[in-house]
């Protein structure tokens, strides 16, 4: 596995681990960088949750991994060159997280 950013803790635990080494396993996927990890609100019990907010110009992909009331923003760098061939590659990661 490839991570990259300040720390290498990640929302979820192994469970969270299990989500990363799913999308690195995408032949079109470089690396993952994490972000902060944040507190917000008060959504305590709930499940992991994975969801892509947006996909650049370059085709990098940023998604959101949360746990209860637990935020990590995840950088996804991709080997496209288009916005277009970032959103196929996203689709692609979504079908590989059912």
């Amino acid at each position: 596995m490839h991570f990259s950013g300040r720390h290498k803790t990640v929302v979820g635990g192994r469970e969270g681990l299990k989500i990363i080494s799913r999308i690195l396993k995408h032949e079109k996927v470089k690396r993952v960088i994490f972000g902060q990890i944040e507190a917000k609100g008060s959504r305590s019990g709930h499940g992991l949750r994975f969801k892509i907010t947006r996909i650049d110009l370059k085709g990098n992909i940023r998604a959101v991994l949360s746990h209860g009331s637990s935020n990590q923003e995840i950088l996804i760098v991709t080997k496209a060159s288009s916005r277009e061939e970032g959103e196929r590659i996203a689709k692609e990661i979504m079908e590989l997280l059912v």
